[in-house]
């Protein structure tokens, strides 16, 4: 049986934009919109231990120090998740981690269609764009078992 809820909305204090939490399936996935642009995650592999985009399985909106952020946490395989955004002065922050009890396979977040958007890296992320698609990784090697962070602005 499918749940159809309603999209869980972080909106941009200023007005600038948006970022939409959808559930789907057994998670949400994320479209941030800033004016007439927008980029949905991208998650081709949802049933994978080591999915395209991050499985976020709670999230909620809370206010911190005036100021309304995403948190969420989510889990995969043995892997788990945590992610927060949070408003900046032109769009939006996104700090991902994830802790890894196993070698991962892959880790990152990817948007499909993020045209006329700029991704930019903050704290320990890699961001390759194609035309179609853009790929926000960890800068560190995932050689080993332990806890990765990446951190991006979207603006």
């Amino acid at each position: 049986m499918s749940v159809v809820t309603k999209p869980i909305t972080l909106n941009h204090p200023h007005g600038k934009g948006a970022v939409h939490f959808v559930w789907t399936g057994d998670r949400f996935e994320h479209r941030i919109e800033l004016g007439e642009n927008h980029a949905a995650c991208k998650d081709e592999a949802a049933d994978q231990t080591w999915p395209d985009s991050p499985p976020i399985q709670q999230l909620s909106i809370e206010s911190i120090d005036g100021r309304d952020v995403a948190l969420a946490v989510g889990c995969a395989g043995t892997s788990h998740w945590s992610l927060s955004v949070e408003p900046t002065a032109e769009g939006f922050c996104f700090d991902w981690a994830c802790r890894a009890k196993q070698t991962p396979a892959q880790l990152g977040t990817k948007y499909e269609s993020p045209a006329g958007m700029r991704f930019e890296c903050i704290d320990g992320a890699t961001i390759t764009a194609g035309m179609d698609e853009t790929a926000i990784r960890p800068s560190e090697s995932l050689d080993a078992a332990g806890t990765y962070r990446w951190c991006y602005q979207v603006s």
